[in-house]
């Protein structure tokens, strides 16, 4: 698997050299990550993601939905064939 499309190329292997805004970035999509996992595990309902949205920072909302919505594709389509 490469790196994901949101981040640019050629950034250092250690996170900690990344700027800021990069390594929220990288956060949200963990978190995506995870919400969606549980979604999927039942663990946690929908409303408690609708919650989690709202408590992103406004500049990073949208992003943090296009991480949700490829990660519930990821495992709607998961195990899946082309």
């Amino acid at each position: 698997m490469g790196q994901s499309d949101y981040l640019p190329p050629g950034l250092p292997h250690n996170r900690c050299e990344w700027p800021q805004d990069l390594r929220d970035l990288e956060n949200l999509d963990m978190r995506a990550s995870g919400l969606i996992k549980n979604i999927v595990l039942k663990k946690i309902t929908r409303g408690s993601v609708e919650q989690q949205i709202k408590q992103v920072d406004e500049r990073y909302r949208d992003h943090f939905k296009a991480r949700l919505n490829y990660w519930r594709e990821y495992h709607v389509n998961r195990g899946k064939t082309k």
